[in-house]
């Protein structure tokens, strides 16, 4: 049976329910429907390119646990007391599988395109993500003919990419890119086949100084997976997954034995982008402190190369932190239309820092560290973009 996702995604937000939604967010029905005609689309592509990547079992088990009853009352959803706490949660959802540089460029295309703020584009995400997996689950487990399980589901999002692709808004592609989520979905791996070969090339790198015979196996394994990934078939689906599984515990071997740390300066040079606008408040430059935040988090991150340094480098985010606490402070003295600029250029470049972040959690034992200190951090400075 044929059906069509974004349709069905947008045709929850139509009628009453857009000027809800509008309501909402805090913006006029035509910026809204502008929004929504880019995030849905959007959305779909980067958790497409996220479930291919990963074989679809985090998407699955996300799909398999929503709550569809909410499609049955989208004005209760929009309107009741609790919709602030599903927006969060849907945001938090969509972090967890795109990840948040993925999720902050998704925003700031989205804001770049159509004109809403920064905040309104990423509660509009949040809103989204239990609608569309409430659809999907309808989808995949109604009777629609495709497998209940992950492969079903790749199966779902795989008919879906011509309807995907013909709903994206003139001009988006370009804001996607520079808004920095083509990088950051690049790097999930546009397919199976990327996904391995990206696994093959770390593979490679962490087993170089190993013993020969464990890098011919790794080769060998690394070929069987790219040709099982070139042709496709039931050996793919046998084959890929220990094929990746191999690849990432040699590289996780590699880690634990110390050996060099992920590169994030490439990352990390990028993530200031330009120079904030001066806006005095009581003597204080609120662009420039917002310059020096970034500044100092984007040093922070490139000196952190393992669990020690990362520990060493929390009395620095916690005085970051500090000072955005300060420049809360002083937030609402900000006129309007200056509030506006920043927000703008913050939620850049947290779009462009958190890939960074992400890149150094992914050392082992990193992310226990760094997490419960960079989380509320890019939380509080979210918060400047709403």
């Amino acid at each position: 049976m044929s059906f069509n996702l974004v349709d069905l995604v947008k045709g929850q937000l139509g009628g009453p329910a857009l000027g809800q939604l509008g309501a909402l967010l805090g913006e006029d029905s035509n910026k809204t429907e502008a929004a929504l005609g880019a995030a849905v689309p959007g959305l779909l592509s980067g958790l497409t390119s996220s479930a291919k990547a990963d074989g679809g079992g985090a998407l699955f088990n996300a799909v398999k646990d929503a709550d569809d009853s909410l499609l049955d009352n989208i004005g209760g959803m929009l309107t009741g007391s609790n919709s602030g706490n599903l927006m969060n949660q849907g945001g938090n959802l969509l972090g967890s599988l795109l990840g948040n540089g993925a999720m902050g460029g998704l925003a700031s295309a989205v804001s770049g395109l159509t004109g809403i703020g920064g905040k309104s584009s990423s509660g509009l995400m949040g809103i989204l993500a239990p609608i569309v997996m409430g659809i999907i689950k309808r989808k995949l487990f109604g009777g629609s003919g495709f497998s209940q399980n992950a492969g079903g589901l790749l199966s779902l999002l795989d008919s879906q990419k011509d309807h995907v692709q013909a709903a994206m808004p003139a001009g988006f592609s370009d804001q996607l890119q520079s808004s920095g989520f083509m990088d950051q979905i690049g790097s999930l791996g546009g397919s199976a086949a990327n996904a391995a070969g990206n696994v093959a090339n770390a593979a490679g790198d962490a087993v170089s100084g190993a013993a020969s015979t464990v890098g011919n196996a790794a080769g060998n394994t690394v070929d069987a997976a790219g040709n099982a990934a070139a042709s496709g078939g039931g050996f793919l689906k046998k084959f890929l997954p220990i094929a990746i599984l191999v690849a990432l515990a040699l590289l996780a071997w590699n880690f634990m034995k110390g050996k060099s740390a992920p590169d994030v300066s490439d990352t990390v040079s990028s993530a200031v982008d330009g120079a904030m606008p001066s806006i005095d408040v009581g003597g204080t430059d609120v662009g420039a402190e917002f310059g020096n935040i970034f500044s100092s988090a984007t040093s922070t991150v490139e000196g952190i190369t393992d669990v020690e340094s990362a520990k060493a480098a929390i009395p620095s985010f916690n005085d970051i932190t500090g000072k955005v606490d300060g420049l809360s402070g002083i937030w609402d003295k900000v006129p309007e239309a200056g509030r506006g600029q920043l927000g703008g250029m913050i939620s850049d470049n947290i779009g462009k820092l958190t890939p960074a972040l992400d890149k150094v959690q992914e050392i082992p034992g990193v992310g226990d560290v760094l997490g419960p200190v960079t989380g509320p951090l890019l939380e509080k400075l979210m918060a400047f973009t709403k």
